[in-house]
């Protein structure tokens, strides 16, 4: 059992980080404003903070060429548009600019002076036939300025039904980011997000990454929140259904006790499951058996609380919130219990860390009531990522490392965002200014 000494209001501000009635709430945002349109698809790369590492490949994308009242054409179009710019890696040219004449321009003949003179690096083409198994459908990625074609990983694909162009589109800009990159793009990848259906009620929603295909995951009329990717591709989560607090991993309740649980994740194997649970008074993290729920082993035991636990990827850390220095602060600790100690040295109010790449923690940081978004090195260098756009929290690592989602207060309500994981380049996934919290991403 623990000492009396109290530490109540970091659990309150997690609640209220969730979007959960607490005492004390944050100021009612502006009215949500109009979300982007589909006409914004070729806009919406917003420059944040200092100078980035890697300049924008500048990539026309022609419009496909299809067959009269073709359905697919416009949606292979539009996804694979959206995908190119959001990637973070390409600035997708004007159509309005283009010199090349389209009608002339196959998957073979190119007017490669045309496309040097609108300044393209690169230059996507497609072109879907119909079939009665259903459509073809081939993309090409070139190579402007040595005037060659790149073979790229799902540039062909035969049969393709009206339900399975997107995925289509998705295999090809990932094929091109790898081309480009030597790591394939992450599209066909998911984010959950917990979001406010009612005055106590919460439901848990996946999207693909673009933030296109929205479906309800969970929804049983009570609070479901804090989400994170289990084994398989399941949604691990905390729901109220109980009456408390309990884990909960697609439909299935994980823990049957009366502790209070606060958040949990699995480790990167599977194997191992944190969670941040009430033993006494104070929040703890415990290593539960990941099958049936029981506390396997306690890893701290302090009168302070510690939740929102975060695994490294190879496993061997865990990155957790503790105001055990008197306000919330960052630490880690080893996955056996040992090693515990502080990365965040700035910040009075620093909270829900997620470890990424190379020993990296992104986390929010409040300083006079702004909440924006840094990444900390286990030597406690710190980079920041927002400022001056609004509130900025909540933030989850792509599968790959290689972007960010969270979310942002900037144009109204809270909206899902994702960012290169510089912070340079950011876009909203979301339209709707719905009372979104606590995204993962994963597959």
């Amino acid at each position: 059992m623990k000492t009396a000494r109290s530490i109540r209001p970091l659990w309150v501000v997690t609640l209220a980080l969730a979007g959960l009635p607490v005492a004390a709430q944050t100021p009612t945002p502006p009215p949500a404003s109009k979300g982007p349109s589909s006409k914004d698809l070729f806009e919406g790369i917003h420059v944040v903070v200092g100078p980035s590492a890697r300049a924008l490949d500048p990539i026309a994308i022609l419009e496909p060429r299809c067959p009269k009242g073709q359905e697919a054409c416009a949606v292979l179009d539009k996804t694979l548009g959206r995908d190119l710019l959001i990637s973070g890696y390409f600035k997708v040219l004007d159509r309005a600019s283009f010199l090349a004449h389209p009608a002339a321009e196959t998957l073979v003949a190119t007017s490669w002076p045309d496309w040097a003179n609108v300044g393209a690096k690169y230059l996507v083409k497609c072109e879907v036939t119909p079939g009665k198994s259903g459509a073809g459908i081939e993309c090409r990625l070139f190579h402007v300025p040595e005037r060659k074609a790149i073979p790229v990983k799902g540039q062909s694909h035969a049969g393709v039904k009206a339900d399975a162009v997107r995925a289509a589109a998705h295999a090809f800009a990932n094929g091109v980011i790898e081309a480009v990159t030597g790591a394939p793009g992450i599209f066909g990848s998911r984010v959950v997000v917990s979001v406010k259906t009612g005055a106590l009620e919460r439901a848990i929603v996946a999207m693909e990454m673009d933030g296109s295909g929205r479906r309800t995951v969970v929804s049983n009329g009570s609070s479901n929140m804090f989400p994170r990717f289990a084994p398989g591709g399941g949604i691990l989560y905390t729901s109220f259904l109980p009456g408390f607090p309990q884990l909960y991993v697609d439909g299935r309740r994980l823990t049957h006790d009366e502790r209070e649980y606060r958040g949990a994740a699995f480790s990167p194997d599977g194997r191992r499951l944190c969670a941040s649970v009430d033993l006494g008074g104070q929040s703890d993290l415990v290593l539960l058996d990941p099958k049936t729920g029981a506390v396997a082993k306690n890893l701290t035991n302090s009168p302070w609380d510690e939740v929102t636990p975060s695994w490294s990827p190879d496993g061997s850390l865990i990155a957790f919130v503790s105001n055990r220095a008197g306000n919330p602060q960052v630490h880690v600790i080893g996955a056996d219990g040992s090693g515990e100690r502080r990365v965040t040295m700035a910040g009075a109010y620093n909270t829900s860390p997620r470890f990424g790449p190379n020993g990296r923690i992104v986390f929010a940081g409040m300083d006079e009531f702004r909440s924006d978004l840094f990444v900390v090195d286990l030597q406690g260098n710190i980079q920041r990522l927002t400022q001056d756009q609004g509130n900025n929290k909540d933030p989850a690592w792509s599968p790959d490392g290689r972007h960010i989602a969270f979310l942002s207060s900037r144009d109204g309500g809270w909206k899902v965002w994702i960012m290169t994981e510089d912070g340079r380049y950011q876009f909203p996934i979301t339209d709707s200014a719905a009372a979104y919290a606590t995204p993962d991403w994963g597959w």
